[in-house]
């Protein structure tokens, strides 16, 4: 039996005017030849070449998850996967600190995991969703005290 290979879907998130030059290439089905990612140890790095450019790109975590879909006829839509993941691409030349998960203390594991995850949506009106949506809850103690305190009131 044949090695099957895992698809993992994730979107691309680029500057202007490489986006605009994504789209002719996809257009004119040259994609292939100009676009290149290549993810570093830690999966979470990669640099993404298009053409001559070279971009730094940071994988994120999306605060929700995201269906892709697939038609032939624009009639009858299939699942084609899950999108839960990001690659955003800058020119600037950040300096990657990244760290191996497994030296950090625990204090910093947390820390670290949340440098990773992507605070808003991909549209406008979902900025800052994970903070507005996804409140912390109160502790156990917090919420039996409260309701020890109705009791007695």
């Amino acid at each position: 039996m044949a090695d099957l290979e895992i698809e993992d879907e994730f979107l691309l998130r680029l500057p202007p005017q490489q986006a605009e030059t994504v789209r002719e290439s996809i257009q004119q089905d040259t994609l292939q030849e100009r676009l290149q990612v290549q993810f570093y140890g830690d999966m979470r790095g990669a640099s993404v070449k298009l053409d001559d450019l070279v971009l730094q790109a940071k994988l994120v975590d999306l605060p929700c998850i995201i269906e892709s879909c697939k038609t032939l006829d624009k009639k009858t839509f299939y699942k084609a996967g899950d999108i839960c993941q990001m690659l955003v691409c800058s020119e600037e030349d950040k300096e990657d600190q990244t760290v191996s998960l497994d030296s950090l203390p625990l204090t910093r594991h947390k820390e670290a995991l949340k440098r990773h995850q992507w605070n808003h949506g991909i549209t406008p009106p979902l900025k800052n969703v994970r903070k507005r949506r996804f409140r912390r809850t109160a502790p156990k103690k917090v919420t039996m005290a409260i309701t020890n305190m109705e009791i007695f009131v």
